[in-house]
């Protein structure tokens, strides 16, 4: 019963991390695009290390894809707690081009990331540095490639405060998305795995603490009457869950049929079979006269009556 009940227990928590799971694998998944049928993914472009390159001044540029710049930045003038995605190593200090942005953007010169509320610009108000880098794909370019400023205004290094980056890589270009189902499978494998051993270690502490047993008995073993019956559990869930999935959607068609207004309206016919319908107190008054077997019948001759024999009377 122990067991059983241990079991359940871990199947419950395998269908709610199943939940959660499928939520993950609905949501977007960052730095990704779909454009005309074609998927982009940029997440592998992610270093663990900056890309450092030039500016047109010669100053050192840090840039880093979807997340923030491993370089330690210095005295950007922008606030502590935010993820800086790429800066200019100045004379003076550090200007911050742009925080960390994963959306992408699908424009006609090509795939494009901008970054903006970066460091302020130098005698400008209200003006923040910004960067907009374009991706583009080169199958010719072996490994990540290197980003390229080709703009910087105004043209002073020192007083640069946007920045448009060039960068060719093979990871720009459209590649297959791994679907739904496949990634349902991974996540299903994974969870499984994980509660198997978890079910192992729960069950060989239990014969340790609760059975006393020691050595190689206190190992779980997993007879096959068990994983039939995990096996069964699992099909049962799931047939559950498509039964509960049915049940709700005839009751929202009941719901939604139940309040069509003209569901409360009568028509012609109904309000002539109604009519149709006799009175309650007639029909109580004729049953009255069956059961003393006594009927008045208006003749020619005037009123006449019958006994229980069936003689006429006058």
């Amino acid at each position: 019963m122990l067991y059983a009940n241990g079991l359940r227990a871990l199947l419950w928590a395998m269908s709610i991390l199943l939940g959660f799971g499928l939520m993950a694998l609905a949501d977007e998944t960052p730095c990704t695009l779909h454009h005309e049928g074609n998927y982009y993914n940029l997440n592998s472009l992610k270093a663990s290390q900056d890309y450092e390159f030039k500016t047109q001044g010669g100053h050192s540029f840090y840039l880093n894809v979807c997340r923030r710049v491993t370089t330690e930045p210095w005295s950007t003038g922008v606030p502590d707690n935010v993820d800086i995605a790429g800066l200019v190593r100045k004379d003076q200090h550090d200007f911050a081009v742009g925080l960390v942005n994963t959306t992408l953007e699908m424009r006609d010169t090509g795939l494009m990331l901008h970054l903006s509320n970066g460091s302020p610009c130098p005698g400008e108000d209200n003006l923040y540095g910004s960067s907009s880098i374009r991706f583009l794909c080169d199958t010719s370019v072996y490994g990540a490639g290197k980003p390229v400023v080709i703009s910087q205004f105004p043209e002073d290094d020192n007083q640069a405060c946007q920045y448009t980056v060039e960068w060719r890589t093979h990871f720009a270009c459209p590649t297959g998305e791994r679907g739904l189902i496949s990634g349902f499978i991974v996540f299903w494998v994974i969870t499984m795995m994980i509660l198997l051993m978890l079910l192992v270690v729960a069950s060989t502490l239990y014969n340790h603490f609760v059975l006393r047993k020691r050595g190689f008995d206190q190992l779980a073993r997993l007879s096959k009457v068990p994983l039939l019956e995990l096996v069964d559990f699992c099909m049962e869930l799931f047939r559950s869950a498509v039964s509960n999935i049915r049940s709700s959607g005839n009751r929202w068609a009941r719901s939604t049929r139940d309040l069509n207004p003209a569901s409360h309206q009568w028509s012609s016919r109904d309000e002539e079979r109604a009519m149709m319908v006799a009175d309650p107190l007639e029909d109580d008054h004729d049953r009255e006269l069956r059961d003393t077997n006594v009927w008045r019948n208006d003749t020619a001759d005037g009123p006449q009556c019958t006994d229980d024999l069936g003689t006429i009377q006058s």
